[in-house]
């Protein structure tokens, strides 16, 4: 059978679409790349015969078949080459995987995102400490997570191999320094040491790090802060 012809729709500032890029990236899959600019309104034929959302990503398969939402396109790259592993195999990490991102969506990012929005000082440094405690929580999981014997010992979240998991959330910890940055209470330096200094965070905090080789790629997007 011949492999799908496939064309991804991103935007290469979109932590979601991201997601679609990494899964390309990781098995390596052919592919045509069409970007989005989510900036400004999309084009009629994108909504029309694309994402009537206009959101990305979206992935087009032989020019027939549509799929949206970054999971669902991210976990059908992973599919298409299961010799990669980003899907692992055994049922147990395959469930854990899924419950840390769905924990990270549903209530680490929702605080994180409270905390960045948040401009008045005392009420930003309360929702600060709300992120930390859902770091802890977070730590808890990473720490839980069943490592395969062979790749027990690394920093991503089942072990040196990066898979699923790291692919799904790895965007967004690319973008957490933006928790301070339209803040004028504190920089992120500050919020950094804070970090660095609780014995709760140290599983997350070497999971964190395993992924700073995508944080520039979205800094330089960030607006500047009055």
């Amino acid at each position: 059978m011949a492999p799908p012809k496939l064309t991804l729709y991103k935007c290469r500032y979109c932590p979601y679409a991201a997601r679609a890029v990494l899964a390309m990236a990781e098995t390596q899959q052919e592919h045509e790349a069409v970007e989005i600019d989510i900036t400004v309104p999309r084009p009629d034929w994108y909504l029309k015969d694309i994402n009537p959302y206009g959101q990305v990503p979206s992935l087009k398969i032989d020019d027939n078949h549509i799929i949206l939402e970054s999971l669902i396109v991210a976990e059908y790259i992973a599919d298409l080459h299961p010799e990669v592993g980003l899907l692992p195999a055994d049922p147990l990490q395959r469930a854990q995987a899924r419950y840390l991102i769905h924990h990270w969506g549903a209530r680490t990012q929702a605080a994180i995102h409270r905390a960045t929005i948040t401009l008045d000082p005392v009420e930003a440094a309360k929702l600060r400490q709300e992120v930390i405690v859902e770091l802890e929580k977070v730590d808890v999981l990473l720490q839980n997570a069943v490592r395969s014997p062979s790749r027990e010992h690394g920093p991503f979240f089942l072990g040196s191999k990066f898979t699923f998991a790291d692919l799904a959330i790895a965007p967004l910890l690319a973008r957490f320094f933006l928790v301070t940055a339209y803040q004028n209470d504190i920089t992120y330096d500050e919020f950094e040491e804070t970090l660095q200094e609780n014995p709760k965070l140290k599983r997350f905090l070497e999971w964190r790090d395993a992924a700073e080789f995508i944080k520039g790629f979205y800094r330089k997007f960030l607006p500047k802060a009055e």
